[in-house]
């Protein structure tokens, strides 16, 4: 969790709520868009919308269980998670350093 938290700041109360994220995707996406939703109106100038917080987190989330997940043989690279969320802030790539420094 300290990944998603020095990618977006996250409030320790929505670290806690992340960590213990239901197992039924509907209930993920409800958690998800809830803190995207809260995140982007405390810091209303990181991103174009909302839509783009919460791609990235869950983004970050799936990166996370790729890397630490024993069933995944192929480890994603900084390259490949860079592609993958090219044009997610309104059709515009996030700064390199956003998606990079804080992950790897």
């Amino acid at each position: 969790m300290k990944l998603l938290s020095s990618v977006v700041n996250v409030p320790s109360d929505l670290t806690q709520t992340i960590r213990r994220l239901p197992g039924e995707a509907m209930q993920i996406d409800r958690v998800m868009q809830a803190f995207a939703d809260h995140y982007c109106a405390r810091n209303p100038d990181l991103f174009e919308e909302t839509d783009t917080c919460y791609i990235l987190s869950f983004s970050i989330i799936m990166l996370n269980t790729a890397l630490h997940n024993p069933n995944v043989k192929q480890r994603i690279t900084i390259e490949q998670f860079v592609r993958q969320n090219a044009g997610i802030n309104s059709g515009k790539d996030l700064p390199r350093d956003i998606l990079v420094s804080a992950l790897w």
